[in-house]
């Protein structure tokens, strides 16, 4: 028994090394996106393919297969010892996924895919700025050439698609998405329709705030909750993004300018949602998969539930609007909360996906979604895209975007390689409101306590539903574990048709 225990300490070991390694191209990563000067780009890409190169190398090493390989049938996948209890048995199990799935990509082709993801980066965000798309289309298609070939090598049977969705959402195919898409799309679309009108402009949500208030008032939802500063911090970002470091170093980051205030609000909630998670994975576990998110749909579920559930309730706003009004009385004169509620409530086709209202974003994953497994076979040229994505646009919300940065060039994904994430924010919804109708059922007083400002028991639930166990449960098994039932996205249409029909 001690030598097994020992054998597995000696693997977390390792695992730490590789987390030690892997955090490095995230602080990189984080640096060039929030400090780096916009001239550092060609040597910032060397940095991250160097510790990318080096971190594949630590996970494919003869050392790491041995150490894995005294604990787990490498073949099989098998623990080999009953001495474990179930939470190292599912440690072992994603350690080993995670293993075979390193040993499929040649390390070249992990330096050259790192390379490309740094520099595209940086293109798109030239890109953007200047609305010129073709000045990221080389890189993108760079991209997407190699993702393709990823896919492959990950599974030669399989979808290059299905391959990349994988890596974000264990169990997930596109089979499953098109089931899910098909119910939920005429639904939204029809919601869509019958709550769309225009209503008279509400001038507050795009009045005048200085950004240093801004802020302050950021700390201050972030401290309600329950964010400790000590561990975290905010800074700004051509999009908004939050890295989990380690459960003591959690960097997020929001978008903003002086006329956008509640989108900066409401991008706070959603990645502050993402960095309780990380704050709350247990550090004495790092370097194994139960210091890891479960999935980035659950992840994104962590963040959506703070955004949407939570953070455009109208319980949220009795306690917090005082607080607002109070921070900016010229900017906020006159605003009731009924009014505040029904503005930033209202539901309208827009063009851009993280400023979407709650009925619609769902269709803006479709679209993107549609476009990604059209791309990976070859369906869609990358030379088309600016006119592709306009056509879906007007076909699902009957408005097409007059720029190329409002349209398919508003998302940093693809220039990250994040092909096949876009369907987590659409779990992330679902899983979302299956644990918010969890919440309703479990503490029937919820909206009474948080309309007096007291948001603690919210982060208690999640980590009791979902922070604790890191990766010990696939997603679909830690949802049904979470709310007692499986997977289903009639809790979301519920909600949606109880909050605005």
């Amino acid at each position: 028994m001690s030598g097994e225990i020992d054998d597995y300490e000696n693997l977390k070991k390792k695992g730490l090394n590789i987390r030690l390694l892997s955090s490095v191209s995230m602080l990189l990563e984080w640096d060039q996106e929030v400090f780096m000067p916009k001239e550092g780009i060609d040597f910032r890409s060397k940095q991250i393919e160097l510790i990318t190169s080096l971190t594949h190398q630590e996970k494919t090493s003869p050392e790491y297969q041995n150490a894995l390989g005294k604990l787990v049938d490498l073949k099989t996948g098998k623990v080999k010892s009953n001495a474990f209890d179930e939470r190292k048995k599912a440690s072992l199990r994603e350690l080993h996924s995670d293993y075979l799935t390193e040993t499929k990509l040649p390390n070249a082709f992990v330096k050259k895919l790192a390379k490309a993801h740094s520099q595209g980066v940086n293109a798109w965000q030239t890109a953007k700025q200047e609305n010129q798309y073709e000045l990221f289309l080389p890189h993108l298609q760079t991209i997407f050439s190699l993702h393709q070939e990823k896919g492959k090598l990950l599974d030669q049977d399989k979808h290059p698609y299905d391959s990349l969705l994988n890596l974000y959402e264990k169990e997930m195919t596109m089979e499953k998405l098109d089931s899910l898409f098909q119910e939920l799309k005429p639904f939204l679309s029809k919601l869509t329709k019958t709550l769309s009108k225009k209503q008279e402009s509400a001038s507050f949500l795009s009045a005048h705030y200085p950004l240093s208030e801004q802020q302050t008032f950021n700390h201050f939802l972030m401290e309600k909750m329950g964010i400790d500063f000590k561990c975290a911090r905010l800074d700004f970002s051509a999009h908004p993004f939050c890295s989990g470091f380690h459960p003591h170093d959690v960097r997020l980051t929001t978008f903003t300018s002086t006329t956008s205030f509640f989108n900066n609000i409401f991008a706070v909630l959603h990645e502050g949602g993402h960095a309780l998670y990380e704050l709350a994975l247990p550090s004495e576990e790092l370097g194994t998969p139960l210091a890891e998110a479960a999935s980035f749909g659950i992840h994104e579920s962590q963040s959506i539930f703070w955004e949407c559930f939570i953070g455009k309730g109208r319980p949220f706003w009795e306690f917090a609007l005082p607080q607002l009004k109070k921070a900016f009385p010229k900017q906020m004169e006159g605003i009731t909360l009924d009014l505040f509620y029904q503005a930033i409530n209202h539901v309208e086709p827009s063009l851009i996906r993280v400023y979407a209202d709650e009925v619609t974003y769902i269709l803006h994953i479709i679209l993107r979604y549609e476009i990604e497994k059209e791309l990976l076979s070859g369906e869609i040229d990358l030379q088309e895209l600016p006119s592709v994505w306009n056509e879906k646009m007007e076909a699902s919300f009957g408005i097409t975007p007059k720029t190329d940065s409002e349209g398919c060039l508003q998302d940093i994904h693809w220039a990250f390689g994040l092909i096949g994430y876009f369907p987590s924010y659409a779990l992330g919804k679902i899983y979302a409101a299956q644990l918010y109708q969890t919440l309703i059922e479990e503490l029937p007083d919820f909206a009474k306590t948080i309309a007096g400002g007291d948001l603690s028991f919210i982060k208690h639930f999640l980590y009791e539903k979902i922070h604790r166990y890191g990766r010990q449960y696939t997603p679909l098994e830690l949802i049904e574990k979470g709310t007692g039932s499986p997977l289903s996205p009639k809790p979301f249409t519920d909600y949606l048709n109880s909050k605005y029909v």
